[in-house]
């Protein structure tokens, strides 16, 4: 028997267990009842599914070597850690605290219930999100994210759709603050313990364990992806595989903002990546990029993405810059304004000529096309 049964009690009988809400491999996640209020809570109890079995008659975890007990302790302190950080957080769209408690030889703590479950079992249920709701719960989670960076120097590094719950009245709320970290003013960590990823939605930095200097950009990278999510009903292209040349394909229907908004927040490079959630928040940034160096905006490469072979079930195109596309496309109807001139001429003083060339204007059309 691994996770605690239906009707136990825990803290004296002050919280009564319903039913597993979820069983991840660092912990379960229980339903329960604050007995004295009659209130439904969440109860996060810490146990290593791999590491860890619970005696049936005193429900007390166990390990069965010292080597194990060793990592079963490192990763304790770990949850400790999370639950802490989690009770020093104060804002209406991160998930709070109500109690952190220690009982048969393990870790609770204690949260509120949040019914209306994840974005990711709501895309799944609902399908693909309209911009306009996508952009309401991308926008509450970056509010979240700017308050965790700049008030706290914390990063969440587990951004995805399944971290972020909805309450009864629709608003998101971000959650598992499990692979959380601390860093100083100098972008510097202030612990040195491995950072894990979640496929699709973690940066590069992630999967290289290069965090011994970050900063917000990698939560940036994770909610753009978790906005990708969101509008096309699957997770994107994971880092390592954009960095070896696999391309990120949007629908055509979506608007030029949110498509520059992906780009901009999920550039492989850190360097090019927006630095911070201002690129989800703050109206008219872009237009204020347009006089800035590209350092914290730079749009992949046109021509390289649409070259890249590709499976999707719906129409793909490149996404452009605005303004550089409408350059290109000056640039290269004059061109072929150019062409049609030259072969005129040619043909006008030329007797040997004997058919016009034809220029295949369509294909430019393809692709410029928006």
């Amino acid at each position: 028997m691994q996770q605690l049964q239906p009707n136990t009690t825990l803290q004296g009988g002050k919280y009564r267990i319903v039913r597993v809400l979820g069983q991840g491999g660092f912990g379960i996640t229980y339903l329960a009842v604050q007995t004295s209020l009659q209130r439904q809570v969440a109860i996060k109890e810490f146990f290593m599914k791999d590491f860890c079995s619970r005696d049936e008659a005193t429900l007390s975890m166990q390990t069965p070597s010292t080597g194990s007990n060793k990592q079963v302790e490192q990763y304790k302190r770990k949850f400790i850690k999370e639950a802490r950080n989690l009770a020093r957080l104060n804002h209406p769209n991160i998930i709070s605290v109500i109690e952190v408690f220690e009982e048969n030889n393990t870790i609770y703590y204690v949260m509120p219930y949040l019914p209306g479950g994840s974005l990711q079992d709501y895309v799944k249920l609902h399908g693909a999100l309209s911009e306009s709701e996508a952009i309401k719960y991308v926008k509450q989670i970056a509010k979240a994210l700017e308050y965790m960076h700049e008030e706290q120097h914390m990063c969440h590094l587990d951004v995805k759709p399944a971290n972020i719950l909805l309450d009864d009245n629709g608003n998101a709320t971000l959650i598992d603050f499990g692979i959380s970290k601390n860093y100083d003013s100098s972008g510097f960590e202030t612990t040195t313990t491995p950072v894990g990823m979640s496929e699709g939605y973690a940066p590069i930095e992630q999967y290289q364990q290069n965090v011994e200097e970050f900063s917000p950009v990698s939560d940036v990278y994770a909610l753009g992806a978790t906005l990708y999510f969101l509008l096309h009903g699957k997770r994107p292209v994971n880092a390592p595989s954009r960095a070896g040349g696999s391309a990120l394909m949007m629908q055509k229907s979506l608007s030029q903002n949110v498509k520059d908004i992906i780009n901009a927040s999920m550039k492989v490079s850190k360097r090019e990546r927006a630095k911070n959630v201002d690129v989800f928040l703050k109206e008219g940034y872009f237009a204020e990029q347009k006089n800035k160096p590209f350092d914290n905006y730079v749009m992949d490469d046109e021509e390289t993405i649409i070259e890249k072979p590709f499976k999707q079930d719906y129409a793909v195109e490149n996404v452009e810059v605005s303004d550089s596309s409408s350059i290109w496309k000056y640039v290269v109807g004059a061109l072929l304004i150019a062409v049609l001139i030259a072969g005129y001429i040619y043909y006008s003083n030329s007797s040997s000529l004997t058919s016009k060339p034809q220029v295949e204007k369509a294909s430019y059309q393809d692709y410029f096309e928006k």
